[in-house]
């Protein structure tokens, strides 16, 4: 079954309600100019009252390594336990940047054509996040062609970009990703989720 990502997690409460309604992975977002940034002390302070199983991935545009590095130390939990399960670089970051860690990693592209998929070949993430071009870091909030997509294997793919309940579905079943991510789609106002569309969205992911 397909994974579910939610991203830009910024409370408890909705950090809470996407694991009750079925969500696999929650996205914290470290990118300050985005409207859905959190520190690094709040999300942890989320995590600490979170189930032991919440996969959490700490997201980050073309941060210093230093910076990426405070962030995982912040997250060890009392019980050894790492608060994050894997790291999202989501801007230029170079192949050799993400290599190393000790966490899985989530490299994300902003395709502008079919070409740009050429550059995943240069990666050895663990998983590819595969989001619409735009100019900025946030998501443009829109869909690009799914057809770029026909025939690449999609094993190890996070589909984002647009996603939303009437069209999630129909993505899965021509893509067949690992996963796919949403963020504006389940959102009442950026960084704040509608708890509705949240459950909408899951059911028809995990439906599809």
């Amino acid at each position: 079954m397909v994974k579910v990502k939610i991203c830009g997690i910024t409370s408890l409460l909705d950090a809470e309600k996407s694991l009750e309604l079925g969500a696999d992975m929650l996205g914290f977002n470290f990118y300050a100019p985005s409207p859905r940034a959190i520190t690094a002390e709040k999300a942890h302070e989320i995590i600490l009252r979170l189930p032991r199983e919440s996969f959490n991935v700490a997201l980050f545009v073309n941060a210093a390594r230093e910076n990426v590095t405070q962030a995982i130390a912040l997250g060890e939990l009392a019980d050894g336990r790492q608060a994050y399960g894997a790291l999202q670089f989501h801007g230029e970051e170079s192949a050799d940047y993400c290599r190393g860690w000790n966490l899985q990693v989530i490299k994300a592209f902003r395709l502008k054509d079919k070409a740009a998929l050429a550059a995943l070949a240069d990666f050895s993430a663990d998983f590819y996040l595969l989001d619409s071009w735009s100019a900025g870091y946030g998501g443009s909030g829109t869909v690009f062609p799914w057809e770029w997509l026909d025939g690449f294997d999609a094993s190890k793919l996070i589909l984002s970009g647009g996603l939303e309940v009437d069209n999630v579905a129909a993505a899965i079943k021509q893509i067949r990703p690992f996963g796919v991510d949403v963020c504006s789609g389940v959102e009442a106002r950026p960084g704040i989720k509608d708890h509705e569309k949240l459950k909408e969205f899951i059911i028809a992911a995990k439906g599809a």
